[in-house]
């Protein structure tokens, strides 16, 4: 990691947040009934972004402008992440796409997770919206979970 933090979206940054995660009790209870892989979806992503994560893959010829961050959640832990730089590969039981501007809003601590689900801002494309929305505890634990993850956003 530099010292700056981890580049979002990144490996690097899944990992860091996957770890996180488990190190939040909070989260853990909150998400102690979630049982489901997850996949956050970074849409309009930067070039930089794109081209700064690709370098840092070992990638070249990179055409994507999203990138997705598959997370396997369960009762309250992540027991893994992936990183997708083409983000039409990744799948999950729940996959939530959101603007690249958003995430970084909402790792910021400008944007209340709950709200942007309810005003479509954060987009459910696959997964029940009413689970979700039980689940709006361990949503607000993950997002102050995010905060604290250092982190690099490529201008």
């Amino acid at each position: 990691m530099s010292s700056e933090g981890f580049i979002f979206p990144s490996p690097q940054w899944a990992e860091a947040f996957c770890k996180a995660l488990n190190e939040n009790q909070e989260y853990r209870e909150a998400a102690k009934d979630w049982i489901w892989d997850l996949v956050f979806v970074a849409s309009n992503v930067p070039s930089a972004v794109i081209n700064t994560v690709a370098q840092l893959m070992g990638l070249t010829n990179v055409t994507s402008s999203a990138g997705a961050m598959k997370f396997k959640l369960r009762n309250g832990t992540c027991q893994g992440s992936e990183f997708y730089i083409d983000a039409s590969k990744a799948d999950a039981d729940y996959i939530l796409e959101a603007d690249y501007t958003l995430w970084k809003d909402l790792i910021q601590g400008r944007v209340d997770p709950v709200a942007a689900i309810l005003s479509r801002k954060i987009r459910v494309k696959k997964g029940s919206f009413l689970t979700l929305i039980q689940f709006s505890s361990a949503a607000i634990k993950m997002t102050n979970t995010a905060m604290k993850v250092p982190t690099k956003f490529v201008v």
